[in-house]
């Protein structure tokens, strides 16, 4: 699979940038919220019981005490409460708040649906981004004593008490957003010359057929149905070897 997503990075005012649609909270860092965090293990999955618009709306009042650092609707789009590398902390999974960070995704007002493809890959990106940045590794972790991506229900009484973001098929979607992570850290996979002589092939072969559409008569004409018949053949035997 090619690479789906490019990297983020952490900009020197604590907000997130790079090939993503990303929004920042305003005000920013959102009410919610206080500071003073250290060493992070992780980052928490949430799941919203809503969508992002009436998530903004509570992170920004002050009497739900409720934030987290960030927010992804299903077309993808990452809102950002508040910095990182800043010590502020989301007010996300009480005693989980100091060394984790937190991610709520929209899900419509039901848990059991699933993350869209957008989602997991916006979640992708963060995880990838955060982990390079706090310096733990990529993987699914399902311990407050663990290291990586976790959940808000790991966490029992002293993270709230919640089933989120279950129980639907999120939690289990970790393994696709943590896999797809490691795919944009490392990038693209190099492109071989089979796929090269493939893609040249094909060019030909579009040519060659433009061309002998425009020709009507004479030896042009059949020259270059000629090359199209041997792009045709090479095209399909290049596709029979990838």
């Amino acid at each position: 699979m090619s690479n789906p997503a490019g990297r983020l990075t952490v900009k020197s005012d604590g907000t997130v940038s790079g090939p993503a649609s990303i929004s920042y909270n305003d005000p920013f860092p959102c009410v919610n919220g206080s500071w003073g965090s250290g060493a992070m293990q992780g980052v928490v999955m949430h799941t919203m019981v809503g969508n992002l618009p009436g998530t903004v709306t509570v992170f920004n009042d002050p009497s739900y005490q409720a934030s987290s650092h960030f927010g992804i609707d299903q077309r993808g789009h990452i809102h950002q409460f508040g910095p990182i590398g800043k010590s502020w902390i989301a007010w996300a999974q009480m005693a989980g708040n100091l060394a984790w960070y937190s991610i709520e995704h929209a899900d419509n007002g039901n848990p059991e649906n699933p993350l869209t493809d957008a989602q997991i890959t916006a979640s992708a990106q963060l995880v990838e981004m955060l982990s390079a940045f706090a310096g733990f590794p990529l993987q699914v972790t399902d311990s407050v004593s663990g290291r990586g991506y976790g959940t808000h229900v790991m966490g029992g009484a002293a993270w709230g008490s919640h089933t989120c973001p279950g129980p639907g098929p999120r939690a289990g979607q970790r393994t696709a957003i943590v896999a797809r992570a490691r795919q944009i850290r490392t990038g693209p996979p190099p492109v071989t010359w089979q796929a090269r002589a493939l893609a040249d092939a094909e060019q030909i072969e579009a040519g060659a057929t433009s061309l002998a559409a425009l020709l009507t008569t004479g030896d042009t004409q059949i020259r270059a149905q000629a090359i199209e018949t041997e792009a045709a053949a090479l095209v399909t035997l290049l596709k029979a070897h990838q």
